[in-house]
């Protein structure tokens, strides 16, 4: 049943988030010829500031869904109305919290942007609109961390294209015709807030306990926060290390190379959170595994999940690294493009981001929470300083090796917590299978390029197909002669029969 709730939750999920990432690659060319490089950049920096204030968050969420899984598990519904009703509160809170720091830091947006001359006043405005969406797009969203905890994340796909769907259109017409920056960005809060509330209604009718009035005991409220304080220093770690590269391009670099880095990361961020979707589906099948304290089972599923993270993340990130600059050289013109190096180490990140997911996923749900903190702490620091003195030697390749960095050695401390602390047996195994992984994804990057760069077409129509179809195929068959006798392989060519099987039975009938 597990198998199946996360599959289904992957298929709409993924269908979500590409039909998402269309929409996003249309709104963006429609910004870049209406509005012009300044919009676009403007628009990927404080995105990325908003994100930074968003830590006001704290972990509430994950700590929501760490706390449902066993009263969901056991139908326990006066524990989820109490549960429920605590984080009502607290998200609410969230969002006054998160609209009143941003308004502080309204004087001071300015020192932000660098290489570019922009009216202050304007400037302070776009910026409060980006304040207002993000302040309310957490005032009904924790209902949808329960549709998430009872494996029901299909059921926000479905409403999340439906909603995105809309409202592109109708931001895409109102770009065209009034070519007005602020209009996109008032549109953009109402889609939010209306996306929230649709999926709100859906929640109260499909658990009925949500109108209940029942409040957590306090012993049982200060243990949540107490998981809410260790777990901020996590989230924190995850803001800098994911929300800082705009900020730091902006200061360091310039703000206008915001767009051209922004042409990658608009394909790195659909695929980020299309890989990451097996995350989503399965987060709550590895809640219910946990409860079941078997941890020598809890190992051969993170070594399985692991590289079945690790083989669609390699075919697509070895597409990135060919694809992308033709592509954006064809969508967007010559001058958002990035030297291959940045590529490059743009497509290691993808694949050291994605690849650690379900290790993280198992630590979210472990309760290790207070332990994982320091870890973060690290990561910040090695993040900060490794991005600040290559940013200033390498620009923005620089900076994302600083988050490369980063993420390995929050990783490697990662392992050790969770396997000495939680499982209480040796990483090695484990250790072994995610070496072979990178260095055989490195080794798939430089091929795919080698052989690419021996192919010379003029038309990008045609580069892009060709080396697109490179990509995949030869990243398959590299994959393939080295790992087809690993267990974790025979498992996952086992799944796809078995899914394959069931729809050719369904199709029977």
């Amino acid at each position: 049943m597990r198998i199946k709730l996360s599959l289904k939750n992957l298929i709409y999920g993924s269908i979500s988030q590409a039909s998402s990432s269309l929409l996003s690659f249309i709104v963006r060319y429609v910004l870049i010829h209406t509005l012009g490089a300044e919009a676009v950049s403007l628009n990927g920096l404080f995105r990325e500031v908003i994100a930074m204030l968003s830590l006001a968050e704290m972990g509430v969420g994950t700590v929501i869904i760490y706390n449902l899984y066993v009263p969901l598990k056991e139908n326990n519904e006066k524990k989820l109305a109490e549960l429920m009703n605590l984080f009502k509160k607290a998200y609410r809170f969230i969002a006054l919290a998160i609209f009143l720091a941003g308004l502080l830091l309204l004087p001071f947006v300015h020192l932000l942007v660098s290489k570019i001359e922009i009216e202050l006043g304007y400037l302070r405005l776009i910026y409060f609109l980006f304040l207002v969406q993000t302040a309310s797009s957490y005032l009904f969203s924790y209902k949808s961390a329960l549709l998430n905890a009872d494996q029901k994340d299909y059921i926000v796909s479905k409403y999340t294209i439906l909603i995105r769907t809309i409202f592109t259109g109708i931001s895409i017409v109102f770009l065209v015709s009034t070519r007005k920056y602020l209009i996109y960005l008032s549109i953009q809060i109402i889609a939010t807030v209306t996306g929230n509330l649709v999926i709100s209604a859906y929640a109260d009718g499909q658990y009925p306990f949500l109108k209940r009035k029942d409040a957590l005991p306090k012993d049982e409220k200060k243990q949540v926060f107490s998981n809410v304080r260790h777990l901020f220093i996590g989230v924190l770690s995850g803001k800098i290390i994911n929300s800082t590269d705009n900020i730091l391009i902006s200061v360091m670099v310039g703000t206008l190379h915001i767009g051209a880095y922004g042409s990658y990361t608009m394909l790195l961020n659909p695929l980020k959170i299309i890989l990451n979707q097996f995350r989503s589906a399965t987060k709550g099948s590895i809640g219910n595994l946990m409860a079941e304290k078997n941890n020598r089972h809890t190992e051969t599923v993170l070594k399985r999940l692991t590289f079945i993270t690790y083989c669609p993340t390699i075919i697509a990130t070895a597409g990135f690294y060919t694809v992308s600059t033709p592509f954006i050289r064809l969508l967007y013109g010559e001058m958002y493009t990035l030297p291959m190096h940045v590529v490059l180490v743009c497509a290691v990140n993808l694949l050291i981001y994605i690849i650690k997911n379900p290790l993280w996923s198992m630590l979210e749900v472990s309760g290790l929470f207070k332990e994982d903190k320091n870890i973060s702490i690290a990561g910040n620091i090695v993040n900060l300083l490794v991005s600040v003195i290559l940013g200033k030697k390498l620009g923005i390749s620089g900076i994302v090796i600083g988050t490369i960095c980063s993420l390995i050695v929050q990783h490697m401390m990662k392992i050790h917590l969770f396997f000495h602390d939680f499982l209480h047996f040796s990483s090695a195994s484990y250790v072994d299978l995610l070496l072979k992984e990178v260095a055989v994804g490195i080794l798939c990057l430089l091929s795919v390029k080698s052989v690419c760069a021996f192919i010379t077409i003029s038309n990008l129509y045609w580069q892009i197909l060709l080396y697109g179809f490179i990509s995949v195929f030869l990243t398959i068959g590299i994959n393939f002669l080295l790992f087809r006798s690993l267990p974790e392989f025979a498992y996952m060519i086992q799944i796809g029969k078995s899914m394959l099987s069931e729809k050719m039975g369904r199709e029977r009938k």
